[in-house]
Formats: structure tokens, sequence, C-alpha cells
């Protein structure tokens, strides 16, 4: 079965908050989604924890095994609700994390459309000048092209400029599908480009908030530490929390743990450290996860100023590329045929 989407798991959580809000039993409320929703993805996944339930498999042993097509974060805040009693609560913090990757979803496809547009028609327009247009101006005032080469070498060009297209998307299809090449792909954009706060505060949100829910329901910090870690996908990030994980099982404070990972902002440093001294860990962690999310605005902002001029200047040397060149073989045929 496939990961369900954002509105899919939108739907699903809420579903379950409501009834579970109704008093009513989990049996009945896997039930009840699978009678009532029309969504084949959740009606078979709600048939698949409802049987679960009958054979007296725990809940949150469900959703763990499930992690990941009702998403791993997602699955952890609702078990840390369970197991403090608040599984309301949980599929609140659940839902505005939904929104909130819901509204990242949205600007970075509203701020990524426009470009990427104006790129591919470039693309196709270079392919089409490079393969047909020029060519027919290099012959046109020496030996002259007849109408059947003409269309073959027309015919010819959009068939390369659909090949080009067609690869293209393909090779975006396999980078989202394979893991293991997305992985390395994050790995790169975390350690060489200037994307990597992009990267790392998506995952630092998901990770606080997780160890948020984790840490106020009551279990304790090293467990909640490694729970949330299995969050992260990078090797940087990786090799940081097995470090603080380290630090905490010899028996080390919390607030040295997360220094040692080298990954944190001195914002989040010192909120820990100050949640450590207070005896108010839950809260600072909150503190933290809404602090990278302001971060994680902020750049998007300055991202998507930025990135449309950019396209423009990188479009504009192309059209001058093409003028150039359409210049140099209309004014060089006209010499040659002298």
């Amino acid at each position: 079965m496939k990961e369900l989407n954002l509105s899919e798991k939108k739907q699903f959580f809420n579903s379950i908050e409501s009834l579970y809000s109704a008093g009513i039993s989990y049996t009945e409320i896997f039930k009840t989604i699978e009678s009532s929703s029309v969504n084949i993805n959740i009606k078979q996944l709600a048939r698949i924890f409802q049987s679960g339930i009958e054979d007296g498999i725990p809940i949150t042993d469900l959703m763990m095994k499930y992690q990941d097509i009702v998403g791993k974060q997602y699955a952890m805040l609702f078990c840390a609700g369970d197991k403090s009693g608040q599984v309301e609560e949980a599929v609140s913090r659940i839902r505005n994390d939904i929104k909130r990757s819901e509204n990242l979803k949205s600007s970075l496809i509203g701020a990524l459309t426009y470009p990427a547009i104006l790129l591919l028609g470039c693309i196709g327009v270079f392919i089409f000048c490079q393969s047909f247009f020029f060519k027919i101006f290099g012959v046109m005032y020496t030996t002259g092209i007849c109408p059947t080469a003409k269309i073959t070498l027309f015919i010819t060009t959009i068939v390369k400029i659909m090949v080009v297209y067609a690869l293209i998307f393909l090779g975006i299809y396999l980078i989202v599908t394979n893991k293991k090449v997305l992985h390395q792909i994050l790995d790169f954009i975390v350690e060489k480009t200037p994307l990597a706060p992009l990267v790392n505060n998506i995952y630092f949100i998901n990770f606080f908030y997780v160890l948020a829910a984790s840490y106020d329901a009551g279990i304790p910090i090293m467990e909640s530490v490694e729970l949330a870690s299995t969050l992260f996908k990078t090797k940087k990030s990786t090799l940081g929390m097995i470090k603080t994980t380290s630090i905490l099982k010899n028996g080390g404070d919390v607030t040295s743990a997360f220094i040692s990972a080298q990954l944190f902002s001195p914002f989040a440093l010192s909120q820990i450290a100050t949640g450590e001294k207070t005896g108010r860990l839950g809260q600072a962690f909150n503190d933290i996860a809404k602090d990278y999310e302001n971060q994680l605005q902020n750049f998007l902002n300055i991202f998507i100023a930025w990135l449309q001029p950019a396209t423009i200047v990188i479009v504009g040397i192309m059209v001058a590329y093409i003028a150039i060149t359409f210049w140099n073989r209309l004014y060089g045929g006209l010499l040659n045929a002298f």
C-alpha cells in the first residue's frame, strides 16, 4: 500500500480525532472510517487497523508498523499522545503540521512553477534553433535545402525536444521514487549548497515537535531523542544525533549532548539549557520547533524573492545567445553568398 498524500492524511487523522472525542472505541472508529470514507486508500488502511485492533494489536504498534503510510512523524506524534492520554492534542498537532506542510508545498510549487516553465521553454527553443533553425540558415545562401529535407529535419528536431523533455521528467521521477538517490542528493544539498537551511529546518521542525510530544508523554529523554532521531535522513544529521544519544546513554546532561551534535542554532541550545535547568524541556522543544518554522519561512521568502529574477537572467542569457548566433548566421550567410 502506498503512502497517503497530505490531503488523505488530514482526512484520516481528522476522522480519528472527531470520533475519539465522542468517546468511541478504536475498533468502532476505524469501522466507521472504513464504511463512511469514499477514498479507497483510507478505506483500505482503516480496514487494516480495524482488523489489527480486533486481533489485540495495540494502536501504537499499528501506527508504527504502518508509519510509512501515515507519515513517520505523524505516527510518532500519535503514539506519544496515546501514551500520555492526550490523543486529541496529538492529533491537533498532526493537523497543524499537515497544514504547515501544505503551505510549504504550495509556496514551493508557486515559486517554482514560473521559473520551471520558462526554463523548459528555453530548453525547447534552444534545441529547435540548434537542430533546425540555424541549420536552415547555414545553407540558405549557399546550396539551399529541398522541402523534403526541411520536413525531415523539422520532425527530427521535434522528436529530439520530446526525448529531452521525457528524459528530464523521467530523471525527476527516478530521483523522487528512489530513496537512496534522494538521500544522496539531500546530503549534497546540505553539505555543498546554500539550500542547506531549507532541508535542515524541515527536519528540525519535525524532530523537535516529535521530541516535545514524546517527552511530555512521559517518555525518558534518551528514548525520546532516539525515537525522534529516526526522522533524520541526511548523513550529517544522523551522525550528529549518534553523538547526542551516546552522551545521554553515558549519563551526560541534555545540553552537552545536543551541543555535541553540532547541528542546532545558538537559540535552540540556549532554550535547551534553560529548559533543562527549569524542568520545562517539553516547552523548550516546542519553542525551538516554532523558531525553526520562522527561520524556514524567512528563508523561503528570500529564496522566492531571488529565484524569479535569477531565472529571468538565465533566460536573458539564452535569448542573447540565440540572437547573436542568428545575427552571425544571417550576415555570415550573406557574405558567403557573394
